[in-house]
């Protein structure tokens, strides 16, 4: 079994969801899947794409410095980030998905969504939100 992690960008928040999951991890003698979701074409450009290396970089390192077997996946796929970590969570049989999650005003979840909102209510794993 393996545990997904979807990271966002570098922020304190993704601190916390990076350590969480690594103690998550160690407890459940689990692997560690570290992935951020880009949609591509015309939609992405370039230096999204080298700063969700280097994020994903950042991620493996500190999994690796505590012991905890990980792998990154940097999904490229025409799909929305949401739909894309959930299915990404299906193929590889994940036994949950961890999140970070914004505290955000009603509005702004109706106009921009909400990625984690949207795992939440689709995946078939639990979801764990850090925020």
């Amino acid at each position: 079994m393996a545990i997904l992690v979807a990271l966002d960008e570098k922020s304190k928040r993704t601190e916390r969801v990076v350590n969480f999951s690594i103690e998550e991890a160690k407890l459940r003698k689990e692997k560690l899947f570290f992935v951020h979701s880009l949609f591509g074409g015309e939609r992405t450009e370039q230096k999204e794409i080298d700063a969700g290396e280097e994020l994903l970089e950042w991620a493996e390192e500190t999994a690796k410095k505590a012991g905890v077997d990980c792998e990154t996946r940097l999904l490229v796929r025409g799909k929305e980030a949401a739909e894309d970590i959930v299915e990404f969570a299906n193929e590889i049989k994940a036994s949950m998905i961890v999140i970070g999650v914004r505290k955000r005003r009603p509005t702004g979840k109706v106009l921009f969504g909400s990625v984690a909102q949207d795992v939440i209510l689709n995946a078939s794993q639990p979801v764990i939100c850090i925020k």
